[in-house]
Order: C-alpha cells, then structure tokens, then sequence
C-alpha cells in the first residue's frame, strides 16, 4: 500500500508475511551514540519527542511495519496480514513465535491489552492525552482467537492501516505491564518485542539497551546500544573524533569538514519528515494580535537562514506540509514570503509600540538551535521588534505559563496525512494545547473532525488548502522555518543507515546487505 492510494481502504487485500531477515554470525560491537538529550522515560503513551523516537525504536514493533528504505511502504510486522471486514472493522493476524524481552511468547491477548482501556483512552490513565491523539476514533480490541485479533472503530477511519503502523502502536506485553503495576516503574523498563530490551536508564547520562537475541527479525547486527548524553556539539566532536563514540547525533553543517578530515569519519543523513518552526502564545500580551504574528513571519528569510546556517542542504517547505503526503500535497501552495516592509506595516496598524515579548529556546534540541534563534531576533529587531531572547533549562520553562511567548518547535508527520502531522501536533489533544497551552481555532477543529472519516479525496485536498491557509495567514500558531536536518557523524566501519526521519533504526531490517 502506497501513499498515492491509502484512500483506497474497501475491498483492501491482506499482505503476505515476509520472511525475517536473518545476520550473518559475526562479532558485534557495543555501539555508543552521543546525543544532545535522552528522553527522561520510555513509554510511547506519554512522550512523543524526536528524542524519544531515536531511542523506542529499537525496544518496540508494531503490527504494521514502516519500510522505510523501500518508498515508506507498509508491511508486515509483528502482523502477517490484516483485512477490512466492514467500514469499522479490521482483523489483523499476528505473527507466530514473536518473543517479548522477557523470553515469554507475545498472544493476541498481548496485542488486545496494548490498546485497551486498562492503557489507552480511559480518563485519569497517563496515557489518555497521547493515545487521544491517534486513536480517539477505536471502540474495542478483541482476541477473536489465538492468531486473529479484530479492531472495531466508531467511525469510518481512511488512515487506519498507518495508525497500527505509527506511534501508540508499539506492542506491549500484558503481563509484564500488570506485574509492574506502576506507570513510572514501566516507562523505565518496558517489556516489548523490539530487537534491544532496556538494560539501564541513567538520567541526563546514557540509556543502554542489549540486544534480544530472540529477535523474530534475525539477530540485531549490535550487542548494546548506548545512548550517551554530551549536550555540546563540539563535545560529541570531539568524543567521535577521538574514538570514544562510534556514532553521534545533531552535527551542523559547519562541522562536516572537521569531521570528514579524518579519514576513518564520515557524515550521513539530511532532511527528515520534520519541520523546524517557531510557535507563537496568542492568548495574551503583542501575539494576541494576529497581525503581529502576521510581522514575524514576514521578517523572516528563511533562504539567508538556510544558505548561512545549513549551506543549503534543507529547504523551506511550502507551509506546513510535507511531500510524502502524495496526493495530498499542494504543490501550488505559496512559499512563506519575506517582505520586511509589509511587516513594519503591519505593526504599525497594530499600534506596537516595542513592547518585549518573550522568546524561549533550550539551545541544545535542535540542531544550530542557538544560531538560528539569534538570526531570528536580529531579522525581528530589524523591523522593530523587541525581543527578548531566553535559554530555557527545559521544556517545561519552555511551557511555563502564562505563554504569551515566542518558542522553539517542530512538526512532524507521523503518517501521511494532515491528521498525521497537524492534528497530532496542534488538535484539541497535541501538545500545543494541552502542554504548551499557546493556540486554538476553532475552524481548525471542524475541519480536523470531517477529515477524521472523510475518504472523498478532492474534498480532502481542499480542506487541507484551508488549513495551511488558517496556519499560514489566518490565524498562524507560528511558522515554518526550514525541513529539519538529521545530520550524523560516525566511523566508517559503522554500517549504520540513516532514515528520513527522526528514529534511529539499529535493527537487522536496516543492515546494509
């Protein structure tokens, strides 16, 4: 099943399994990666950064897997097939002989508990906010028998297939989760199926994983995987350089010739399904006035900021959206403008007259983070803004209300769809309502609850249009600055293959043949 055609959902035929790749008896390394940042835990259903994606990849499956290196095609994964039987319902057969971290063999009861309401849905639950984001539509998961588990939606859903495929999906296993009894206790030591269990969780130092040699996909081509936190990037530099680190994370562009100086380095990756964006608090303070907001995003010059900062290896995307959308990509929307002088024309409408407002940053996440904010609050102090620019320790300063602030942030597309990417991110459920508390629409909501069961693909696309007009012009919750890079540094005889996208695939899925 392709992007161009997910729409096509009755009548969908059941994918054949495929077969396992199995490694080649070797010696593995313990591989070390150097990160800017570790996620504080580990479950799916409570965080949903970049940086936790990097590390969950490797601890959980899915039913439905991503093949990334194939044209994001989706295949089987702890399922061997599944099928429509009605407009609301999906049978999914599971795989035979998958084992947990555990040893214990994973059941369709497992795969029924993963998205019951014991962890998804049920108010009160640590879990509510995130699996609402992506799984509001789901009614009941039933065991049918011991290889077929059924999903009952309440509503016609055209994404269904990339839901089982994406995050919240991770298969768990039951009674690991039961025995644990305690949300925090499980999000350090989750028991799941993918090819590394957790082995140690150090705050703000390394999270180690092993390698689970039961593995249904083959042997994992690493013994450990450990995730080393050095926040600096000179540090993760010079750490890779002097063969403390194999792999490191988060390089800018003007760190490539350092590191390819060497002969035994190289850098790999580019431009993932991730736009690096500033966010705007419009409940309060200058941002309550959308002209204001309206002035920022035309001070910007996005081209400057991605020639001097990124040598252009990223580009400026066409509003917030991404090309793997495929048929639902408008590829006439219009690029984001610069025109300093609309923008001091529209502040002077607003009647600013230099009152401060706040930009929030954590320096370190993003890749040239520092660089690009202070290119920001010089191109908005040079149409008169007053900016006040603020190093935050952490996201919850980030967040701190009242949020009346400019802040650092990204978008991601988890599946190819606006209801896998904006809604996800700026819904009643996201993070920008209920952690950063910074924007709201309401047109925005109405479109996002036809699309949640709309399958007429021209009327999709055309409520799509409105609302990259609603984030672009109308009422913007902030803007897109440039596709975020995923640049890596490693040694050479490291046969890791970067993805576009922000998880870090360590599996045998990924070994280069």
């Amino acid at each position: 099943m392709t992007r161009r055609n997910y729409l096509k959902m009755m009548g969908a035929v059941p994918l054949t399994a495929i077969a396992p790749r199995i490694a080649h008896a070797r010696s593995r390394t313990d591989l070390i990666i150097a990160v800017q940042d570790n996620p504080p835990q580990l479950d799916p259903l409570r965080i949903t950064t970049n940086i936790a994606y990097r590390v969950t990849a490797s601890i959980y499956d899915t039913l439905i897997r991503v093949d990334y290196r194939n044209g994001d095609r989706l295949v089987p994964g702890l399922a061997t097939s599944w099928k429509q039987v009605d407009p609301l319902t999906w049978d999914v057969v599971i795989r035979k002989g998958v084992h947990f971290h555990d040893g214990s063999v994973m059941t369709t009861e497992d795969v029924a508990f993963t998205f019951g309401p014991q962890r998804m849905l049920t108010d009160g639950l640590p879990g509510q906010s995130i699996s609402r984001q992506f799984f509001s539509g789901l009614d009941k998961v039933v065991a049918l028998n011991d290889t077929t588990v059924r999903f009952v939606n309440k509503q016609v859903d055209p994404l269904f297939q990339f839901r089982l495929a994406n995050w919240t999906s991770q298969i768990i296993s039951k009674a690991a989760f039961l025995k644990i009894g305690n949300w925090d206790k499980w999000a350090l030591s989750p028991v799941a199926t993918g090819p590394y269990r957790v082995a140690e969780v150090k705050a703000g130092e390394q999270i180690r994983l092993v390698a689970h040699d039961q593995y249904w996909g083959g042997q994992p081509p690493y013994s450990s995987l450990t995730f080393k936190v050095m926040p600096e990037a000179a540090s993760r530099v010079n750490a890779l350089a002097a063969g403390d680190v194999h792999l490191i994370t988060e390089v800018t562009p003007d760190q490539i010739a350092t590191i390819k100086g060497h002969k035994n380095l190289d850098v790999v990756g580019g431009a993932i399904n991730n736009i690096r964006c500033v966010s705007y608090g419009k409940f309060g303070g200058p941002l309550k006035d959308v002209r204001i907001r309206r002035a920022l995003n035309l001070a910007i010059d996005r081209k400057a900021i991605t020639k001097q900062l990124f040598a252009d290896m990223v580009d400026v995307p066409r509003g917030f959206q991404w090309k793997s959308y495929g048929d639902m990509y408008i590829s006439n929307f219009p690029m984001p403008a610069f025109d300093p002088v609309a923008a001091k024309k529209l502040l002077a409408e607003a009647g600013y007259s230099g009152a401060p407002i706040e930009y929030r940053i954590v320096a370190n996440y993003y890749t040239a983070e520092l660089d690009v904010a202070q290119a920001l609050q010089q191109m908005w102090e040079a149409v008169g803004v007053n900016i006040q620019l603020k190093v935050c320790e952490n996201w919850a300063q980030v967040f701190a209300q009242p949020n009346y602030a400019i802040f650092d942030s990204s978008a991601v597309t988890i599946y190819p769809d606006v209801m896998g990417s904006l809604w996800a991110n700026y819904g009643p459920d996201g993070f920008i309502r209920y952690e950063a508390k910074s924007w709201s629409n309401p047109e925005f909501d109405e479109i996002g609850k036809r699309l949640q069961t709309m399958t007429d693909l021209p009327e999709r696309r055309r409520l799509h249009e409105r609302v990259l007009e609603i984030f672009g012009e109308i009422d913007p919750p902030g803007t897109v600055l440039f596709d975020s890079p995923m640049l890596y540094g490693k040694r050479r005889d490291v046969s890791f293959v970067p993805l576009r996208s922000a998880m870090m695939d360590f599996g045998p899925f990924n070994t280069p043949a």
